[in-house]
């Protein structure tokens, strides 16, 4: 798969590529991913230079009772940000859930809006289908910051956020937005058996055509594998074996058909990618060769 972003494409062909996370609010559930708006260009380019295509930035925390960001505070962090990023060459997508941001972000030069709501807003998807811009949208229940208020009960978890990803998408497409992407909300409103059968479900959402991210950077149910007892994402950070994890599961996803993963450690996941991205590129060309 080819991925379109302003004037650049990304080749995923036999590739998984990094999205970094650029956290310029004053919460989140990785402390140490939030930097400073003046210093945000520098670790930009760090995360580049690592490996990261895609800068993801965000000001607007989704840890469980974080505190709500005025979208007008939101937007004055995050679209100076952007237009640096973009200036230097970056590729740039925005992480947000408010129309005003997402507007902003675009107009100072974001290429990827990256709504964790999934165009829940019927403004945010207005601002993509005006101004051409691919739209992100992850399955959620519950609301941002409250999804752990949501019912997690699932009779069949893959099959619903398959489902509601594929008609979402077909909708917002629908209505002029050029390119719609898709997450399946590791962690949001999901148990640790949910998380792992989103897991083992990836080719069967690769097959629905659309760009596939997933973002299950350092989250709480990797805590939960690795026999932490069941954390919330920012009481995780501190645990054994949390980056060794974040490593192994987005190997798999990379394997099991994901396009793009975002994450904190772009260092660490871009090198191991490669070693998967190495192997895979062969085998396509072995079989190729013997057919």
């Amino acid at each position: 798969m080819q991925l379109r972003l302003g004037d650049r494409t990304l080749d995923c062909a036999h590739r998984t590529q990094v999205m970094g996370i650029l956290n310029v609010d004053t919460d989140s559930p990785v402390a140490d991913s939030v930097v400073p708006v003046d210093q945000a260009a520098r670790r930009a380019d760090a995360m580049r230079a690592a490996g990261a295509a895609i800068i993801d930035v965000g000001a607007q925390s989704t840890r469980t009772g974080a505190a709500a960001v005025e979208p007008q505070v939101e937007a004055a962090r995050v679209a100076p940000v952007v237009e640096t990023l973009v200036r230097e060459g970056q590729l740039v997508s925005v992480d947000t859930w408010t129309a005003e941001v997402a507007r902003a972000a675009v107009a100072a030069g974001a290429h990827l809006i990256n709504d964790i709501t999934g165009g829940g807003d019927p403004a945010t998807e207005q601002v993509a289908a005006e101004t051409g811009t691919p739209l992100l949208i992850m399955h959620l229940r519950g609301r941002p910051q409250r999804h752990r208020d949501a019912d997690h009960g699932y009779a069949d978890v893959a099959r619903e956020v398959r489902e509601y990803l594929r008609t979402r998408a077909d909708e917002i497409e629908a209505a002029g937005v050029p390119q719609v992407w898709i997450d399946p909300g590791f962690q949001f409103g999901k148990g640790l058996p949910d998380n792992l059968r989103m897991l083992l479900d990836l080719p069967n959402l690769a097959a629905l055509g659309r760009p596939v991210v997933i973002s299950a950077s350092r989250k709480g149910f990797l805590a939960e594998l690795l026999g932490h007892g069941e954390l919330r994402s920012h009481d995780a950070q501190g645990r054994a074996g949390m980056l060794e994890a974040t490593l192994a599961f987005n190997t798999l996803a990379a394997w099991l058909g994901a396009h793009v993963v975002r994450v904190h450690d772009v260092a660490e996941v871009a090198a191991a990618l490669r070693v998967g991205d190495a192997v895979r590129e062969r085998l396509a060309t072995d079989t190729v060769g013997s057919a």
